[in-house]
């Protein structure tokens, strides 16, 4: 690494810490504020929340990683240019063309430790915060990730499983007893959740029911039925793409085609999280024609605004698109990919004219 290169990260880096600072302690307030309302029900009290709360952090900043990252750009090249610093630069000898590779490669660094942060130690926590939360709550004696717990509903025993590398996804066990103990029907799903109006929606269900002629076996591929088991304790059984990292994801999607189950939404997720992490070092880039001209002479809070506007508008349609894989049949590589695609040809544009 030469020293412009250097001397460019740590300007990006410094303030994009900052920032990052700065949005893990309002996210964190938000998150402890909404769990306000769970304190007090079963052990769930003020250091449990805070305890969820602080599990939930990484995956809630690594959400917006891409705007902390734009407004940490803007901030460090912003003061650059403000000092004319960068003048400085391109007048020892340095193009623009090599001030722009400084500032990908600055974004390419924070990008790999944000693949650290976002795939590998977000997702367990938050799987570990949601299951120490239903724990707390409904005073369950135990909940992992290999088998899973168990609950019991009026004449059912329930086996809920959790995601885990190489393991099943969301399978759950349901053991229906008769009047005198004894077991009645076994059924078994593959996966499972639970909708707004209180049902199991049960996938590839496989059941077995004992009477006095012996085993009946049945199989369906989807079956609904009701429950009275609160939403909280079943959505630790439902795969949320946010609680895997991309390894995971891609297992788990080869799992639901290889069982005939819908994976577009999941497909759509996967590849809105490939272009998420790809979109860092484009975020900084897009920051450096926007810290010349006029816009050198802003302020901090300038930056920050615009830096906020900008990120929100990406966030915004990202995240709209990935609402339309259950309206639309668009083809998920599109929907994943679209938003990268729009800021690199605003930034190539905005580039282009900055260097004429």
């Amino acid at each position: 690494m030469k020293l412009i290169d250097w001397y460019i990260f740590k300007a990006i880096s410094k303030m994009t810490l900052v920032v990052l600072f700065v949005f893990a302690a309002l996210s964190g307030f938000v998150d402890f504020i909404s769990q306000t309302d769970d304190i007090g029900i079963g052990e769930y009290g003020v250091y449990e929340a805070v305890q969820y709360t602080l599990l939930k952090l990484p995956s809630s900043v690594f959400q917006l990683i891409p705007i902390i990252v734009l407004i940490g750009s803007l901030i460090g090249l912003g003061n650059l240019s403000k000092n004319n610093e960068i003048t400085v630069i391109l007048s020892s000898g340095f193009s623009f063309f090599r001030v722009s590779l400084s500032t990908l490669f600055a974004g390419l660094i924070l990008c790999f430790l944000t693949i650290s942060l976002g795939e590998y130690l977000s997702p367990p926590m938050e799987r570990l915060a949601d299951q120490l939360r239903t724990k707390n709550k409904y005073n369950l004696e135990s909940i992992g990730e290999s088998k899973g717990f168990w609950v019991k509903e009026e004449n059912k025993i329930i086996n809920i499983n959790f995601v885990s590398q190489n393991k099943s996804f969301g399978e759950l066990t349901i053991f229906e007893l008769g009047l005198e103990g004894q077991i009645d029907k076994i059924s078994r799903a593959s996966s499972a959740g639970i909708d707004d109006y209180n049902q199991w929606i049960l996938s590839n269900l496989s059941e077995s029911i004992f009477n006095s002629s012996g085993i009946e076996s049945t199989y369906s591929r989807y079956k609904i039925d009701k429950t009275k088991l609160d939403r909280d304790l079943v959505s630790l059984s439902v795969v949320k793409s946010e609680d895997l990292n991309i390894i995971e994801l891609f297992r788990y999607i080869e799992y639901l085609e290889s069982n005939t189950l819908d994976a577009e939404l999941y497909k759509a997720s996967f590849h809105s999280r490939l272009a998420s992490l790809f979109v860092i070092p484009i975020m900084c880039l897009f920051a450096l024609p926007l810290s010349f001209g006029f816009q050198r002479s802003r302020g901090t809070g300038y930056r920050v605004t615009l830096g906020m506007i900008i990120g929100l508008a990406y966030f915004i349609m990202q995240n709209t698109l990935m609402e339309s894989v259950q309206i639309y049949s668009i083809n998920p590589i599109l929907i994943g990919w679209s938003p990268l695609i729009l800021l690199t040809l605003i930034t190539l544009m905005t580039l282009k004219l900055t260097r004429t």
